[in-house]
């Protein structure tokens, strides 16, 4: 296992131990798509984690969305428990956090009727690498994003990246992952997805500058600072958006 902390890198082999802690306002966590297709080859370890109904969801999935489902949905576990356990004190099973996705794709918490916390503000993202999630603390929002470090045709970047955001075309990989990472994980975060104009949002030293819908959904949050913070696992870009200092 390889978990994301504070930048850095970390490997342990126990469960209990890929939960991580990011900078102050959010915990981040990855799994990378080796573990899951472990995880996914042992039905019992995958009932003890995952609830019945998480279960056939998973299940009637075709095998590469279930792959990635499974490794975003165990990052997301692990980023939850250290978020109860850090913030309530609760030490919750990974089956007692159950997450489904909406009617517009975007996942959501079933929590038990006695669970002492409420749901936070989390995001879940996966690529080729593996499934991060990251989970706010009380009062902010996030949102993540992990994407490959690879070379994209200047056409594929035109569609998120303005004229003066275009990073140096096909030499430069990292730039491209980290332009579009940026970009996407600020817009999970104000409750959009990529059907709004990721021109909109421009990643700035020491915060993101938004015009038009993502600029409306900024303000009907009370325009809190946005901030975005960039890690890396297994060859991937990960960028956590989150509102806060």
């Amino acid at each position: 296992m390889v978990s994301v902390r504070g930048g850095k890198v970390n490997r342990t082999n126990e469960y209990n131990g890929t939960v991580t802690r990011g900078r102050p306002p959010y915990r981040l966590a990855f799994c990378p798509r080796l573990e899951a297709e472990r995880a996914l080859g042992d039905p019992a370890w995958l009932r003890a984690r995952f609830s019945p109904a998480e279960l056939s969801e998973l299940m009637a999935l075709p095998e590469r969305r279930r792959l990635d489902r499974t490794a975003g949905r165990l990052a997301a576990k692990r980023a939850l428990a250290a978020h109860f356990l850090g913030e309530y004190g609760w030490n919750a099973e990974p089956a007692e956090l159950a997450v489904f996705n909406d009617d517009a794709g975007r996942p959501r918490l079933a929590l038990p009727k006695d669970a002492p916390a409420p749901e936070p503000s989390f995001s879940i993202s996966h690529c080729a690498q593996g499934g991060a999630a990251a989970v706010a603390s009380p009062g902010r929002r996030v949102g993540v994003d992990i994407e490959t470090i690879l070379s994209r045709p200047a056409e594929v970047i035109a569609f998120v990246a303005s004229p003066g955001e275009l990073p140096a075309g096909p030499s430069d990989p990292e730039g491209q992952a980290r332009l579009w990472t940026g970009k996407e994980a600020t817009l999970k975060m104000l409750g959009l997805g990529l059907d709004a104009d990721a021109r909109a949002v421009r990643p700035e030293a020491g915060g993101v500058a938004l015009t038009g819908a993502p600029a409306k959904a900024w303000a009907a949050l009370g325009s809190p600072r946005v901030r975005l913070d960039y890690d890396g696992a297994d060859g991937a870009r990960i960028a956590v958006a989150y509102t806060g200092d």
